[in-house]
């Protein structure tokens, strides 16, 4: 029974905020839709390019899959410094889309230099990953928290059904001609600059700024929090057994060592086309399951998945297995992305969304840039399959963390 004081909702609110719900849905439907292309179109395009047409060393090789996660590691900066342009959150993600855009034109104009391509590649893809933090700032303000999983898990869906058909398009492209690889690079600059057009029109409020003179303050609430520091723990031992694997798909498919002389569109196959087609229809169940049930029980689930697509992609001799195993990283990849992105609105405390998720998107650098660089390292040392067994074995650890973990949280 409610007392005499409880306040009754006022419609005109509620209806205005079911109102800021629908467009931000709208238009984020729209900008995933776009920006579905540079993810896959840089994580294996560009590490395909550097790898055959520049013939790349394994440093060039390792930073394709770090450029998102140097982004990532100035997260904590870029927060700091950006509320102090007093503009709304959706401003400053398409601000970040446009300046991206005109660095992957810049790239495209690097047929001759691998580090006028490089550079100012991994300079694009380093802006976009600044859009985390700022887009669940628009998440958890916009979206209801029951709907969250849902709505985001749906963005991405659409984020990725034109994955497939660019990947098709550029394998075919660049099996035609490798130096063609520039038209690719045009597309993902339009893309960016479409997608920040559509952003700019998502109602959001303005970023406030932090009331902390030092830009890493944040950084604190990893052992304030001990959930949320055990949680990071057990986010960076999955990701550098993922991230350390996954660049590697490449080499494992091209190199005369492993005998597996994949073409240019049977590894668009494997590496886009594949793991998209499987994230469109896995990702909204995964949005489902992150609304409904436990979440220590769907990371864990997510990671099993994941250890299993390592072990199989690694240790298959054919094309056919390596598809399976392109299979479960698309599962894997689906949960993954839901989880990675909403899971710190089920620890941080109301308000506080964009500051615990630019702690994880550091952390996320942190264990991004590295891992990459390691990972191509040791195959100067162990075998490939070697390393998958290690990578793998790190995510297993990180399931069995999971259960002291959810204990510790139910305290």
């Amino acid at each position: 029974m409610k007392d005499g004081n409880s306040k009754i909702p006022d419609p005109q609110v509620s209806a205005s905020k079911v109102e800021i719900a629908r467009q931000t849905f709208r238009w984020d439907i729209i900008r995933s839709c776009l920006s579905g292309l540079m993810d896959s179109g840089w994580r294996i395009f560009a590490l395909l390019v550097v790898t055959r047409y520049f013939d790349g060393t394994s440093f060039a090789k390792a930073l394709v899959p770090a450029a998102f996660t140097i982004g990532l590691l100035s997260t904590p900066i870029a927060l700091f410094y950006l509320p102090r342009l007093r503009l709304q959150t959706s401003k400053l993600c398409s601000i970040n889309y446009m300046i991206s855009g005109i660095l992957f034109w810049v790239a495209s104009l690097g047929v001759d230099s691998l580090w006028l391509f490089l550079g100012a590649g991994t300079a694009a893809a380093a802006v976009l990953a600044q859009q985390m933090p700022l887009l669940i700032h628009i998440y958890s303000t916009n979206y209801a928290s029951g709907l969250r999983g849902k709505r985001v898990a749906y963005a991405i869906s659409v984020s990725i059904t034109i994955a497939p058909v660019f990947g098709w398009f550029g394998g075919q492209l660049l099996e035609e001609d490798l130096s063609q690889f520039p038209i690719l690079f045009q597309i993902m600059a339009a893309a960016c600059i479409f997608s920040g057009i559509c952003i700019y029109k998502v109602p959001s409020e303005i970023l406030q700024r932090s009331p902390s003179g030092n830009p890493l303050t944040h950084l604190s609430l990893a052992w304030k929090d001990k959930v949320f520091g055990c949680m990071l723990g057990m986010w960076m031992i999955l990701g550098f057994g993922n991230l350390s694997t996954m660049p590697l798909q490449i080499e494992y498919m091209t190199s005369d060592e492993y005998s597996i002389h994949a073409t240019n569109t049977q590894i668009a196959i494997a590496g886009i086309i594949i793991p998209s087609t499987v994230r469109i229809f896995a990702t909204s169940i995964w949005g489902h399951l992150f609304d409904a049930f436990n979440f220590f029980l769907v990371r864990a689930f997510t990671s099993a998945i994941q250890l299993a697509a390592i072990l199989i992609f690694f240790f298959s001799d054919t094309m056919a297995g390596i598809y399976i195993g392109s299979v479960g990283y698309g599962l894997a990849m689906a949960g993954g992305n839901v989880n990675w992105s909403l899971w710190v609105t089920k620890f941080a405390p109301p308000g506080q969304e964009s500051d615990y998720m630019t702690v994880h998107s550091f952390m996320t650098g942190v264990r991004g840039l590295v891992a990459p660089f390691i990972g191509f390292y040791m195959l100067n040392l162990i075998s490939i399959q070697s390393w998958a067994t290690i990578g793998s074995l790190l995510v297993a650890l990180s399931i069995v963390l999971l259960f002291p973990i959810s204990r510790l949280a139910r305290r």
